[in-house]
């Protein structure tokens, strides 16, 4: 028997809830600066981020509110008016939960699509993004028909019927399983997608801490297997605590590491100000800050996909001599020429020499 200290589980969740809200919405924000405001590149992918996170807060709202009615406790305890409450907040939790997850991974799909020029890698991104995407819309249908009336999942004191749990958990087991797939193959993808562009050390640090994220997002899914069987359980608000709490750590991993990844010009430029940088001229050319020649910019290879040139952008940072300093941050697409005309004409002069900012 739970001890009366623990027999109230939901500030736990509450907490969690807040805590990768804060941190989501952060880092959301600080993409949206930098995809709009510093390199001028904002694209469908930040959109769908955008409406990921929207979706992630709804969630958080309605889980915390669930929590006001009674989840985290022993329902011998509640009210029979807040278990109907509780429950139906729950209910909310799965679809919001399936919309945040789908609309992540399409961003991150996206945002690799970018910056994909191989046949394979595209290949390989589409048919991850449709996995999940399938699964992840059978979860949401059957999760939001499994009760017949709907409104039957939070009260019983109704005709009506459900579908058997095992139908729920195996929806639930399949979903999981499609999604530790795509986060694997979303966190990995990368490093061969950058491949044969030039990197420094930091890139590849920057690179090694993407692909963590992207496991930990994963782990986060391998843990909450242990804890699905519990939907079987009769005391459904104290038994599927653990879900929830670590749901939200999914939401919260899967949209902070597919938006971290766009965060590196942000982070040179704070590197300049706060002088832990003195180079003055920088070039952010990939989502991913991976620096690379003009020269070697890929020009719809064959067999491979449109390069999106619009991540190719350049910036200056102008510092005087002395204790007085003014910026000046230029933000341009760099101009593109054919594989033909460069060998025959060489580098158009309007290409600024490429700079290694590290």
């Amino acid at each position: 028997m739970a001890t009366a200290e623990a027999a109230d589980r939901g500030p736990e969740l509450l907490g969690v809830n807040i805590a990768f809200c804060v941190l989501a919405g952060l880092i959301v924000l600080l993409r949206c600066y930098t995809r709009a405001v510093l390199v001028k590149a904002f694209g469908l992918d930040d959109w769908l981020m955008i409406v990921a996170t929207a979706f992630f807060l709804v969630y958080i709202v309605v889980s915390n509110l669930s929590v006001h009615y009674g989840t985290g406790q022993h329902m011998a305890n509640l009210d029979p008016e807040n278990i109907k409450n509780a429950l139906m907040y729950w209910w909310f939790c799965y679809l919001f939960f399936c919309l945040t997850m789908v609309s992540s991974k399409l961003s991150f799909a996206l945002f690799l699509l970018r910056i994909t020029t191989t046949r394979i890698h595209a290949w390989i991104i589409h048919s991850a993004s449709l996995g999940v995407v399938v699964a992840g819309i059978v979860f949401f249908f059957v999760t939001l028909f499994q009760c017949r009336p709907i409104s039957y999942f939070w009260d019983r004191g109704q005709p009506g019927e459900c579908l058997e749990m095992d139908v729920i958990m195996a929806i639930a087991y399949l979903y999981s399983a499609f999604s530790v797939i795509t986060d694997f193959t979303f966190a990995i993808l990368p490093g061969f997608v950058i491949w044969n562009l030039k990197l420094n050390a930091r890139a590849k640090f920057a690179l090694i801490v993407l692909i963590a994220m992207g496991c930990a997002a994963s782990s986060a899914v391998v843990v909450r297997f242990g804890y699905l069987m519990r939907f079987k359980d009769p005391d459904f608000l104290w038994a599927t605590i653990d879900i929830a709490i670590w749901s939200t750590v999914e939401m919260g991993l899967a949209i902070g590491a597919a938006s971290l990844a766009t965060l590196r010009p942000l982070v040179k430029m704070a590197a300049w100000k706060l002088g832990i940088s003195s180079q003055r001229t920088t070039i952010t050319q990939t989502p991913y800050g991976a620096t690379m020649p003009p020269r070697s910019i890929p020009n719809n290879p064959e067999g491979g996909n449109q390069f999106d040139r619009n991540v190719y952008v350049m910036s200056e940072i102008h510092v005087k001599s002395g204790n007085d300093s003014q910026e000046k941050l230029h933000e341009r697409d760099v101009e593109v020429v054919g594989a033909e005309e460069h060998r025959k004409k060489g580098a158009p002069k309007s290409f600024l020499r490429s700079v290694n900012p590290f």
